[in-house]
């Protein structure tokens, strides 16, 4: 079957990760009828009554007060129809919520744990993943867009994984890179020099509808976009700046990895 045939499939770390680095893609796909699916693996709702100081923090910065994970699955869903796809949000936690069982420990409680080493605590959290999703797709009917992991966030690092760990059971798989991180050369470099063999690199041309639709979608993240951005007057430059880069200048695009060894 050919690729371009094959239903997209993004793997999206958390609620908003896929439209800041793939949105123009995932516009492109949707106006051609591919129906792209994006899937966000840490979108659980965790306890809201033992939460982490750092949580807490966190939650006061997105000026959600209350049920904040709601209402970051409110705007991923309105982003993601903007863009023509349609959504799953999955019930894994994202990591500033994880602990652990017995001690009540929280593993991630730092701005600095989020982007250290996958806790060994979690070392079946990765399997667990897999497992879902090679239950939930097959390489014939679905081509994977997963995280380049660059930055180096907990749950980046743990979606990249079962992602590598699906396409050796011969799925096909394109790795993203992860926006806003990947506008620092030097961090792009560093998630790349990771790579045994370094993949090859794609870029995928957007037109202005795409970028204009890409914008309008991580518009729609309110919750982040001061901390992203510094709040939305900067949006569309930024991401502008960033895609006409990618295109060498003479149009905007994205830019997306394959194959090499990890």
């Amino acid at each position: 079957m050919r690729q371009d045939a094959i239903r997209p499939v993004y793997l999206s770390p958390h609620l908003d990760d896929v439209a800041l680095a793939c949105g123009g893609l995932v516009h492109q796909q949707a106006q051609t009828g591919l129906m792209p699916l994006v899937i966000t693996c840490f979108a659980g709702i965790p306890d809201y009554g033992a939460l982490s100081p750092f949580a807490a923090e966190q939650h006061r910065q997105w000026g959600q007060s209350e049920a904040p994970v709601e209402r970051r699955r409110c705007e991923n869903s309105a982003a993601m129809s903007l863009l023509g796809a349609e959504c799953e949000h999955w019930d894994g936690l994202d990591c500033i919520y994880r602990r652990d069982r017995e001690s009540g420990e929280f593993f991630y409680a730092s701005e600095e744990s989020l982007f250290g080493d996958i806790r060994v605590e979690e070392s079946d959290l990765c399997d667990r993943l897999t497992t879902k999703l090679s239950g939930a797709f097959s390489p014939d009917d679905a081509l994977l867009y997963a995280p380049l992991a660059v930055g180096h966030h907990v749950d980046h690092q743990i979606v990249l994984k079962a992602a590598l760990r699906l396409r050796s059971t011969g799925f096909t798989v394109f790795f993203y890179e992860d926006y806003p991180y990947a506008e620092d050369a030097q961090t792009l470099d560093q998630a790349l020099q990771s790579w045994v063999a370094r993949p090859v690199a794609i870029v995928r041309t957007l037109d202005e509808k795409d970028v204009e639709a890409k914008i309008a979608a991580i518009r729609v993240y309110r919750s982040q976009l001061d901390t992203l951005f510094g709040g939305d007057a900067a949006v569309a430059s930024r991401v502008r700046s960033y895609a006409l880069a990618i295109g060498s200048g003479s149009a905007c695009g994205e830019r997306y990895w394959q194959r090499g060894t990890r």
